[in-house]
């Protein structure tokens, strides 16, 4: 095949302050690609030198749709537009405004061009989160773990749980995967009602628990071969699974015989073993040496680009910056902010600039603070040096903005 022929890779990118999927050109989208915003409103069709442009679908924060033709990003063309309560407006449209009711024309290439994004269950996945938790609530006895949280998480989105051991991350898991009872509040998985046992929603799942039910006599193959069987699929491509993880030439060992982080990295290529449209990840990368976690989020994000929902809970703010699309912070079972990260940093960091400079025999550190005409008129001064070593640019970690929002760190 000639170089030019070759079909384009889909890569993700962070694209007009929400996080893109799809086909690129020259560095912006141009072909087929998915766009999801932090609110929640996404695009899914085609684009064109960075702009919706062509056929597509867009859903909005409120639950609304628009499924139609696109033009340099506006509505343009004949589309059809769902209320949240149902109606629709069917007919053309002009700049993004309705301009005359008209009946849908028929075209040989409308199914072809128009696919209908269902899950198994028959959720729409184009009009509805795959997560939906609505004051949630969770008690142990005494001791309520989870205090009416709030969020969804979207198709190709990676949401972050960040927050100490024992804020009610693992718990909300549990009850969202039918582990823990709904006691209070309202939690959907793709449009099903969850906290109970449900094979339908066990189906389209995938789980990493914090603690490691594997078969330790099975090898890690028959491992995988086994869960597959439970779901009805034949052939499963566990090796294939097992090299995403690292763990392809040890394929044929007792699990008995594995690390911890062997384990650990099993259960992550079990969770996806059945392609899931939702990944619920525990501390995904607990105990594992930086080389193989960072395989294992690249293998997390490749899930996400596939179009599962991922909900990540984590202690680890470094992997939560990485992976997550948005960030919740969850402290003594309240979600405290909810945002990207960088929309976290610029509402409640600093941005800040580190200077080093010669000192006699040593170095001297300034650190300046980027708004203000002082700071600006200092850095020229320090910039203009001729003891200057190196100036970088800094801003908040999570971890501080956490700190700042609880008074308490995440590893406490």
């Amino acid at each position: 095949m000639a170089e030019h022929e070759k079909t384009p890779e889909r890569q993700s990118i962070p694209w007009m302050g929400g996080k893109y999927a799809g086909v690129l050109k020259n560095g912006v989208p141009h072909g087929r690609g998915r766009l999801i915003m932090p609110d929640g409103t996404r695009y899914d069709g085609e684009w064109n030198e960075g702009k919706p442009h062509g056929k597509g679908t867009m859903v909005f924060d409120s639950g609304a749709a628009y499924r139609g033709n696109f033009v340099k990003g506006q509505r343009n063309g004949y589309g059809i537009y769902a209320r949240p309560d149902g109606k629709k407006l069917k007919g053309l449209w002009k700049e993004g405004q309705f301009v005359e009711p008209v009946e849908e024309p028929q075209t040989k290439e409308k199914n072809e061009s128009q696919p209908a994004l269902k899950s198994r269950v028959g959720t729409d996945k184009t009009t509805a989160p795959a997560i939906d938790v609505k004051n949630l609530s969770h008690r142990y006895g005494s001791l309520q773990a989870v205090k009416e949280i709030s969020f969804q998480v979207y198709p190709c989105e990676i949401l972050g749980f960040l927050g100490p051991n024992g804020a009610g991350k693992s718990t909300t898991i549990k009850v969202l995967t039918g582990q823990l009872d709904l006691q209070s509040g309202s939690a959907r998985i793709l449009g099903r009602e969850a906290g109970r046992d449900d094979p339908e929603i066990q189906a389209q799942i995938g789980v990493t628990f914090e603690e490691k039910n594997l078969y330790l006599e099975m090898t890690a193959l028959e491992n995988l071969n086994f869960f597959a069987s439970l779901f009805g699929i034949h052939n499963p491509e566990s090796l294939q699974a097992l090299r995403r993880v690292g763990l392809a030439d040890r394929a044929r060992d007792r699990v008995a015989n594995y690390s911890k982080g062997m384990r650990q990295r099993l259960m992550v290529a079990r969770a996806f073993i059945n392609k899931p449209n939702i990944l619920f990840l525990d501390e995904p990368t607990d105990g594992l040496d930086p080389v193989t976690a960072a395989q294992i989020r690249k293998t997390i994000k490749e899930e996400a680009d596939r179009g599962a929902a991922v909900l990540l809970t984590t202690h680890n703010m470094l992997e939560a910056d990485e992976l997550s699309d948005r960030v919740a912070f969850i402290n003594e079972g309240q979600i405290v902010a909810l945002d990207t990260a960088e929309n976290l940093k610029q509402k409640y960091g600093q941005r800040s600039v580190r200077v080093r400079l010669r000192d006699g025999d040593g170095v001297r550190v300034e650190k300046l603070p980027l708004d203000g005409e002082r700071s600006s008129t200092r850095l020229s001064e320090l910039a203009a040096s001729p003891d200057l070593l190196t100036i970088h640019t800094e801003e908040a970690t999570l971890e501080a903005i956490f700190i700042k929002l609880t008074g308490r760190g995440l590893a406490g």
